[in-house]
Parts: C-alpha cells; structure tokens; sequence
C-alpha cells in the first residue's frame, strides 16, 4: 500500500512538470515568427495548445503610436484653470517670504500686504507682515498685525510673544502682562516667563517677578541675567542666603560687573559672613586692603615676611573690595560699608581710621554713621570720643538714639571699672543715673559702688531707692542688711547740707500761711 501511494505521487508531480514544459514550449512557438504552413487536401489537425490557454502577446516594448496620417488635427493642450485669490496670496506669501529673509525688507511689505488683502484669514501670512514691519524699524504696524492676530486666535503663542518683545522694547510693562499671561494655559515657555518677570519687576510687583523668574530658571538655567535679577529681589525681600546664592551663580555664568560684586558684598555682609574663613598667603609686594587674585589682605600676618591674613571670595570685605577695584563709582556709602564691615569683625581700630577718612564726605544717614563711628571709637577705647561722637548721632536723630546716652554711660562705666578706676566707674554711673531716675539697676550698682568707695551714706541712699522703686526687690533682704549694718556710721537718710544755725532773735508770730509751691508769691 505504501509503494502505491509513493508511486501515485510521482505520477502527480511528472504530469505538472510536463504541462509547465508543454506551457513554456507554446510560449516560445507564439513568440519566433514561424513560416506559412503548407496546406493539404487532408484533413484537419487539432491545434498544439489547450484551447483554454490564453494567445500569446507580443512585449510591451516592441509597441508604439501609430504615426500621425496626413492631414490630421494637431490634440489641442487642455486649457489653463483661471487663478483664485488663494492661490495668488499663497504666490504673493511666497514671494514675501523670501524678499524678508533677503533683507529687501520694503519689498516683503508690498508682497506681503498684497497676500494679506487677498485672504485675510492666514494668520501666517499676517504674522509673516508684523515681521517684516518689525525689521523695518515701523513697530507700530507690526503691532497693529499681531493684535489683528490675536483677535482671531486667542491661542497663536508666536504671534503674542513676537508683540510682547515689541511691548517689553517700548517699557509697555502692563500691555506686556497683558498679553502674555492668558497664554501661559497654552504654553509654558521660557520666554513668556523671562519677559513676565521683566515686566512685573519694573512694575514694582516683586513677589509676582520672583515667582516667574523661579519659573524662567527651570527651563533655562542658563541665564545669568535671570539668576541677577532673582538676586536683586532676594536681596530687597531680605532672602539674604538666596540673595548670595542667585548672584554666585550669575558670576559663575559669566556675568561680573562692580555692582553686582557690591550687591553680593552687602548679601554677605547681611548675612555676618565679614571675612569668610580667613588664611594665611604669602604675598611679594602686597599691602593691606589689596586684591591679589581670589584673596583680599585684611593685614600682616606677625612675625612672618611677606605673609598676610586674608579673606576669601565668599566674604562681604572681599566683594566690595572687589567692586571698588573694579571701578564702581567711590561713593561715601560704599566706604562705609567697608568700615562697618571692619567694624563688625572687631577691628576696631581700622575701622575707626576708615570712618574719621570718610567723616568729610558723608551727607546722607548722617546719623547713622556717627553711630557707627562712636561704635568704633568705643573699641579701640576711646571712650570719651565714644560719647562725643554718640552726642551727634543724638543730635542729628534724638528720637532714634537719644534712649542708647544711657547705655553708653553705662558701659564706659563698666569699661573703667575693669580697669579699675572706680571713680571714672562712679562718675559714668552717675551720668547713667541722672539720664534715667527710675532705672533700680543702675541705682543698685551705684549703691556698690560708693560701698566700695567706703562713701557708705551715698551707698545707702541709693540702695533706698532702689526699694523705693522696686519694693519687692529680688536681693531687698541682703539691702536691708546692708542698709543696718551701715546705720551705726551714717544715717539712712541723706541729710541735706547743714544750714547756719538760727539768732537770738524769735520772729514775731504771724497768722498767715506760707505760700504753696504751686502758687506765685503775690506782688506787693
């Protein structure tokens, strides 16, 4: 059984090769040219073929157009469609297009304004106008184009971009927020934000220039003017370490002018940071107050040449130091910041040299700075300069300074009693006393002081007040004792100076009453 069934799939596979032969044989007889048979009288033969087989025909290539006969018609070409305004303004578009970007500015308008005229409702051909008036210089059509454009498509984010440039060009702060807030729904783009937090900034609205300057820097971190202008408003906002943080970057990416090192100066200043982590270099030819690279020298190092303690890049000496170097204008403010700076580091004695240089000079906080300035003095132990000096900032602003006389004398005061000059220590007390009467503690230490002056009378006297003005007195108890203890060599009370004792002579007796002291004495 299975030979028979291998030997009827051979017969199969031989009758199909044999009708594709018999198939590609009739193909080629039909394709040779073959010569007229001859005919007989007998009868006739089946033809070769199938008759089911389709006639051969002749190759594509051996085909051609009959020739034209003699006297035909010419075929006459199909006629020209007539143009549509679309069409020609697409033309015109074109045109435009390429005479803007040829320069041939006044010709793209013509073209363009032709478009436009003919199908008013490309807003690209409009858009492509505003262009060309833009670079023209005439940006008021422009304008007028852009705003045709957002009339029609509220959402078109090029063409409002394009006219707040124009807006932000003419300080049209609020056409600027105008335009481009709406369309922030429809793209958050880096310069919708750049140009909204320039316009609210000159519009005075900080808060809403910081937070699309915030928003400017996501998408472009690159800008250092954005990374300034952030710091510019960190910096009024009181956000110093921001402030600090915002203009390092802006250095970092390339922008650096003197005022913007002062800006970074004051950041630092604000935030106590006076003279940075200070290190000791070696310095050929330097001098105090020098920049040398990425170090300001404060002052010699002692006892070594050439060496000097200086400040580095990250401190508030070093930055307007630097800003002074690099040549902003030499203002009586920036002196004094740089004197302050000083001040506030515990030099006082330069400081004091910095401010009586700058004295002449300064004509705006004037009391201020002589409070500085006494601040200065006061360290470098000078303290009857410190009142002096003091005395005009009081002069100048009593209601700001008058209520700081008193500290003053108090801490002279106690500046010579560590020294050990107690009667300088009572004399300052005593001015600390007449400027404020009510104050029990500076009676109390007037009290000690004339205990340790063995002026016991004075002693007690003042330690009298000062339960006579604070009855529950945290150390009444130890005064009260005091007070016992001292009563055996003077009285508790002061006396008053003695008089000359009365005559001989008694006065007549009189009925009438001695006059109140909140009366004047009648007139004879």
């Amino acid at each position: 059984m299975r030979l028979q069934r291998t030997l009827r799939c051979w017969v199969v596979v031989l009758m199909v090769v044999w009708g594709a032969s018999a198939a590609f044989a009739a193909d080629a007889r039909s394709d040779t040219p073959q010569p007229p048979e001859q005919t007989s009288p007998g009868p006739a033969t089946a033809p070769a073929t199938a008759p089911s087989e389709a006639p051969a025909r002749a190759p594509a290539e051996t085909k051609s157009d009959p020739p034209p006969t003699a006297g035909a018609e010419k075929p006459k070409p199909e006629p020209a469609q007539p143009a549509t305004p679309q069409t020609e303004a697409e033309q015109l578009y074109t045109k435009g297009r390429e005479a803007l970007f040829q320069g041939k500015h006044q010709e793209a308008i013509d073209l363009l304004a032709k478009a436009v005229a003919l199908d008013k409702t490309k807003s690209s051909y409009r858009l492509a106008l505003a262009r060309a008036y833009r670079y023209a210089g005439k940006d008021d059509q422009a304008a007028i184009h852009l705003e045709e454009i957002l009339k029609t498509a509220p959402d078109h984010v090029e063409a409002g971009q394009t006219l707040a440039e124009l807006y932000s060009s003419a300080k049209r702060w609020n056409d600027v927020v105008r335009i481009l807030e709406p369309l922030l729904k429809y793209r958050h783009d880096y310069p919708s934000y750049h140009m909204l937090a320039e316009a609210h900034n000159n519009l005075g609205q900080t808060e809403k220039a910081r937070k699309y300057y915030e928003e400017a820097i996501k998408l472009n971190s690159q800008s250092a003017s954005d990374h300034y202008q952030l710091g510019n408003i960190y910096l009024a906002e009181n956000f110093f370490a921001l402030a600090a943080e915002s203009y390092q970057t802006a250095l970092r990416l390339g922008l650096d002018s003197p005022v913007l090192r002062y800006k970074l100066g004051s950041a630092y200043f604000n935030l106590r940071n006076y003279f940075g982590q200070i290190a000791v270099r070696t310095v050929r030819s330097g001098k105090p107050g020098m920049i040398d690279g990425a170090w300001y020298l404060i002052e010699p190092a002692p006892g070594q040449k050439d060496a000097f303690r200086c400040a580095p890049q990250t401190s508030a000496v070093y930055q307007v130091a630097k800003a002074l170097a690099d040549g902003i204008e030499d203002r009586p403010d920036i002196r004094v910041l740089l004197a302050t700076i000083y001040l506030n580091a515990h030099r006082y004695a330069q400081a004091y040299d910095m401010f009586a240089q700058i004295e002449p000079k300064v004509e705006q906080d004037k009391a201020l700075f002589y409070y500085y300035f006494a601040q200065a003095a006061f360290g470098s132990g000078q303290y009857d300069r410190h009142l002096e000096l003091l005395e005009q900032a009081i002069k100048l602003n009593p209601e700001a300074y008058k209520a700081i006389r008193v500290e003053a004398y108090q801490a002279v005061a106690d500046q010579y009693n560590q020294a050990g000059n107690l009667e300088k220590y009572i004399e300052y007390l005593r001015k600390a006393v007449a400027e404020s009467p009510q104050t029990a503690s500076l009676h109390l230490k007037l009290g000690y002081a004339y205990e340790e002056a063995q002026k016991y009378a004075e002693a007690v006297a003042h330690w009298r007040m000062v339960l006579d003005i604070e009855p529950e007195h945290p150390e009444r108890i130890k005064l009260i004792n005091l007070m016992l203890k001292y009563r055996s060599s003077d009285p508790m009370v002061v006396r008053p100076p003695e008089q000359a004792p009365p005559s001989d002579k008694k006065p007549a007796p009189s009925e009438k009453k001695p006059a109140s002291p909140d009366k004047k004495p009648a007139t004879p």
